[in-house]
């Protein structure tokens, strides 16, 4: 007879042995409540399959032949977990005090299909406890005060806490996504449509040390591909959040863009071809922006700004145009809206 674990803790790796290392001593350190700790590793181009094989902590280790992305990796992972209380985890996470079961409390509200810890810097200042959804399909996160159990429309599936059997019936991460994020928003915005939420635990906190996950160009094409399809597919859940919006953001737009200076003509041109334009005074501010924008308009320090916003096209405002299709966004002076075709696609789930 099978031994139901408490909790299955399941971790994607692809690469980075040392920070995989450091998730799996806290969880040693910080987790009394029982579990298992599954690492699915995606093909690590490195040692770091070897290093989790060598961990006390005794790990379970799946060694996958390819690099499937995290979305398909979890799914693969969640069916041989042993316990029906999962937790997915990042390898660039490191766990504190009593984190875990407040998630798993939580798990047994009625309402409640998700729950996350607050994801904190390494100084434990709360990085993003929530994210808004706005009618473009654009993801905007926040660090707004939480209490109790704080429902959003969506949080990054860094640690997610879930029961197998609903996964499961959802039929888990759609992998048409692949390698290029939106998976979670995908699921997060399922949640909203079958009336579930996604809930961030004031008393459980997680350190993330975000290790920019978008470093080439093809994974930037690949983010903006995703933005598109998961825009397409809950356009209609979406075109009721027109007011939902965050600092200077539009609520609809064509894409979104970031001009570090100051640029009032380039700024009013691009409003006005339906792009939600954000003007930055350094770029130093695009630390909190959440790697929300498709284009950066800088003139100078590309490289700089490129580290700290790695899946956004950045340009000089002399090639902005380029950029913009290089980013896959197509200007019109016409709003976006749904298109009948798009709505039939979406309920037959051709996307």
């Amino acid at each position: 007879m099978t031994i139901q674990q408490a909790v299955s803790l399941i971790i994607i790796t692809h690469g980075g042995g040392p920070m995989v290392e450091n998730l799996l001593t806290s969880i040693a350190i910080h987790t009394e409540m029982a579990h298992e700790i599954v690492v699915f590793d995606n093909n690590s181009p490195d040692d770091t399959a070897d290093r989790v094989q060598r961990h006390s902590s005794n790990p379970r280790l799946i060694r996958s032949a390819r690099n499937l992305g995290y979305g398909a990796g979890i799914n693969s992972a969640v069916r041989i977990a042993s316990s029906d209380d999962i937790v997915i985890m990042n390898s660039d996470l490191r766990v504190t005090p009593g984190w875990l079961p407040p998630l798993v409390a939580a798990l047994n509200e009625n309402h409640v299909a998700i729950a996350s810890p607050i994801y904190c810097d390494a100084e434990e200042n709360p990085q993003e406890t929530g994210a808004v959804i706005t009618a473009d399909g654009h993801v905007h996160k926040h660090a707004a005060p939480v209490i109790g159990l704080q429902p959003v429309d969506h949080i990054s599936a860094a640690c997610w806490a879930f029961k197998k059997s609903w996964f499961e019936s959802i039929g888990g991460f759609n992998p048409a996504f692949g390698l290029g994020y939106y998976e979670d928003v995908d699921v997060a915005s399922l949640c909203s449509h079958y009336k579930r939420s996604v809930v961030v635990v004031d008393s459980s906190r997680v350190i993330h040390e975000e290790n920019g996950s978008f470093e080439t160009t093809q994974t930037r094409h690949l983010s903006h591909r995703n933005h598109a399809r998961n825009a397409t597919r809950w356009q209609w859940l979406y075109k009721g959040n027109f007011s939902r919006h965050t600092h200077t953001n539009a609520a609809i737009s064509n894409g979104q863009v970031a001009i570090v200076g100051h640029y009032p003509d380039l700024t009013r041109e691009l409003q006005a071809k339906y792009l939600s334009v954000t003007q930055l005074a350094s770029i130093e501010e695009l630390e909190t922006r959440g790697h929300r924008d498709d284009v950066i308009v800088v003139d100078g320090d590309h490289e700089l700004v490129e580290s700290k916003a790695p899946r956004a096209e950045v340009t000089s405002p002399h090639d902005i145009y380029k950029a913009l299709k290089r980013a896959g966004i197509c200007l019109n002076s016409i709003p976006p809206r749904p298109l009948f075709s798009s709505i039939s696609n979406v309920r037959s789930q051709r996307w």
